[in-house]
């Protein structure tokens, strides 16, 4: 498998249609097009995870950040000119899939709402619609299976010599324009040429975006709810904020990986009781109108991309995956307790 190939398969799960306009999704640094030996996978392109990737042998490095989030000249000595530096030295690639993995409720960043269960997730900030249509075919003989494999093709069952085949509606004539050459080469006679006839019903439109909000299958008490959450995470403690008394049930949970804060009034609106995300900002803290849960950046990315490289493992048989664990950069630091009954702190009333 070429390395242009193993980018196709990651942009089947991070459309980069459905990224963010202001984002730098996609490939951070180009490599030679020759077969992949390996692919390694990480949250950051930091120095540290580029050797390692390099090291392991990896040709393909996917990280979830950016290497940078607007253009820069390789002019300063820094952690961006080293990586950039290392990965063009190997004729490797480095590709990022940010807000275009993001997106995609259905892949891996969607994975707390499996977990907690939420039922019939809806997404806060809309990115992309693709509207999906389902066509009949009705040919000679048996269809083949390999219809299955058209670009834009999401369903595809043999009935006899009927095929229900489902797509993308972009990519609906292009799937017709193949079968047909495929049916009716040169030599074929003209009466073997399938039939497309509607079918009902049509897939609903597939929606991406940013931000989720669905209902848990049995409302929790708060603290059994952050209890859960905790486990999930992977952290011992997160930061509420928001009205001064937290929801005694949680029936309805928003969320947000990475910053995304922005989106608590849109998933409150929607009857959200808690949101979760990270890098609440003070002032978003001290004006939100509902309970927020800060989990940190790092926690539920972290967690999405350890399972995009278990997906792609799946997706790409045969070629080695691996995933390179890294740890939050903020970390949480217990000093000693102080020796004093005021441990240094200035009375807020002096004598």
């Amino acid at each position: 498998m070429k390395r242009s190939e193993i980018i196709s398969v990651i942009e089947k799960t991070a459309l980069p249609a459905s990224a963010a306009q202001w984002d730098r999704s996609g490939i951070q640094v180009a490599g030679h097009d020759a077969e992949a030996t390996a692919l390694a996978v990480c949250l950051d392109p930091t120095p540290a995870a580029v050797a390692a990737a390099l090291d392991m042998g990896a040709d393909v490095i996917l990280s979830h950040h950016p290497l940078s989030m607007t253009p820069r000249a390789l002019d300063t000595l820094d952690d961006h000119h080293a990586v950039a530096s290392a990965v063009l030295a190997r004729g490797a690639w480095l590709y990022a899939a940010h807000t275009s993995l993001d997106a995609n409720p259905d892949g891996p960043v969607g994975w707390l709402a499996r977990e907690l269960s939420l039922a019939a997730p809806e997404v806060l900030e809309p990115t992309l619609r693709q509207e999906r249509v389902t066509r009949c075919i009705v040919a000679a003989a048996t269809p083949p299976p390999h219809w299955a494999a058209l670009p834009g093709v999401l369903a595809y069952r043999v009935l006899g010599s009927t095929a229900v085949l489902s797509c993308e509606a972009a990519a609906r004539p292009a799937i017709r324009a193949a079968i047909l050459e495929d049916a009716c080469g040169s030599d074929a006679p003209q009466d073997a040429a399938p039939a497309f006839l509607p079918a009902e019903p049509e897939l609903p439109a597939r929606v991406f975006g940013f931000g989720l909000v669905g209902d848990l299958p049995e409302p929790l008490e708060f603290t059994a709810f952050v209890r859960r959450l905790h486990g999930l995470a992977g952290r011992a403690h997160c930061h509420v904020s928001g009205p001064a008394s937290a929801p005694t049930i949680v029936g309805r949970v928003g969320y947000c990986t990475g910053s995304g804060s922005s989106l608590a009034d849109a998933a409150f609106a929607r009857g959200a009781d808690v949101f979760v995300t990270g890098d609440v900002k003070y002032h978003t803290a001290l004006e939100a109108r509902g309970c927020l849960l800060d989990v940190g950046h790092f926690a539920l990315e972290e967690e999405m991309m350890r399972r995009f490289a278990r997906d792609l493992r799946t997706a790409l048989p045969g070629l080695p995956v691996h995933f390179l664990p890294s740890s939050d950069p903020l970390r949480l630091h217990l000093p000693v307790p102080p020796t004093g009954t005021d441990g240094g702190r200035v009375p807020e009333h002096p004598a």
